[in-house]
């Protein structure tokens, strides 16, 4: 039977999120004519504001619900927002995270077909009534949310997703563009920042790969997020080329750069899954994560990975004396970078 209406669970991470949008588009290939509607967090609404392919977007309260947790307000502020989750009336409703939070935003949605992931993680499986098992072929996020949608008959992974650009956002970084000499020049966007402190590839790094690359003939901008300032400038000042701070840029607006740059180069984070879906050449650093399973998932992309024989070990930070990805070195990087440039 085919769906009139379907949700799509999938909360939290900016990198996550773009993951998910390459299952947006297959719904709407295969679902044209339904209603599709997506419950997100604050934090990466940005991501699918404005989709073509979306035609809802339902605000998950993850703070004032965190905010209430210890007081009557709680149980009022849950209600209301699966009253209104509810009365939309969703036919089906996919759990792309595969936590307890979003298992109940599945089962709150009052869907008839719940479909999610039969693995037992924080006892997710129990909100959900269609449970797909581990595929052991699929090794990327996106290939392990893609044995969600074969109930539905969807197998193929479109090639291309988009983030909306409006025009304004669009202008503001022309405009920077503009003012900094940067057209028709080939831009390298560098990201330092990362939400994990193991994941953080030295700015000495960054900065010889920015040297070298500048005797080649590019410009290197430093792109940077909250909380990331210091990240950025370590690189800026480390380098002996003239090298470029990026302007405090929302996920749009970043969007809007990382799709004007020749290629990214950076840790495993949200803007690298930006910069992948916008179509530049994106070369991630990988540590304690594998490149395998969250690697830029592009033709125009690679990874550099850490040789250590511990890892992945996917933990935050290292028990060791020295975090695994500092020993990407320098002439490791500016090869991969100088190979990935000469790619169409």
């Amino acid at each position: 039977m085919t769906p009139r209406s379907i949700l799509i669970v999938k909360l939290g991470a900016v990198g996550d999120c773009v993951h998910t949008l390459y299952a947006l588009r297959a719904l709407r290939e295969r679902f044209p004519d339904a209603r599709i509607g997506w419950v997100i967090e604050d934090k990466s609404r940005a991501v699918i504001e404005d989709h073509p392919d979306l035609s809802e977007i339902i605000r998950f309260p993850r703070k004032e619900l965190a905010a209430a947790l210890r007081s009557s307000g709680f149980t009022r502020l849950w209600r209301t927002f699966r009253d209104d989750l509810r009365a939309r009336g969703f036919e089906t409703a996919i759990d792309f995270q595969n936590l307890f939070k979003s298992g109940l935003v599945a089962r709150a949605s009052g869907a008839p077909r719940r479909i999610g992931f039969r693995k037992w993680r924080e006892g997710n499986f129990l909100f959900t009534n269609e449970r797909i098992p581990r595929d052991p072929v699929a090794r990327h996020a996106i290939e392990k949310y893609f044995t969600l949608l074969r109930p539905l008959g969807i197998t193929t992974i479109p090639d291309r997703v988009e983030i909306a650009v409006p025009t304004d956002k669009r202008d503001t970084i022309d405009r920077w563009f503009g003012e900094n000499r940067l057209d028709g020049r080939r831009v390298v966007a560098f990201n330092p920042g990362a939400s994990w402190p193991n994941k953080k590839l030295s700015a000495h790094t960054y900065a010889a790969a920015a040297d070298a690359l500048a005797d080649d003939g590019c410009v290197s901008v430093v792109i940077w997020g909250p909380g990331e300032e210091r990240d950025a400038a370590a690189v800026v000042e480390s380098a002996r080329s003239p090298v470029l701070l990026a302007p405090r840029t929302d996920i749009r607006e970043l969007a809007a750069l990382l799709g004007r740059c020749a290629m990214y180069v950076g840790n495993d984070s949200g803007p690298m899954h930006i910069a992948a879906a916008m179509g530049a050449r994106t070369l991630g650093v990988f540590g304690p994560t594998d490149p395998a399973r969250v690697g830029p998932w592009t033709t125009r992309g690679r990874a550099v990975q850490a040789n250590v024989t511990c890892g992945p070990c996917w933990t935050k930070r290292c028990p060791g004396p020295v975090n695994c990805i500092d020993r990407v070195d320098a002439a490791t990087l500016i090869r991969a970078c100088r190979e990935l440039l000469e790619t169409p």
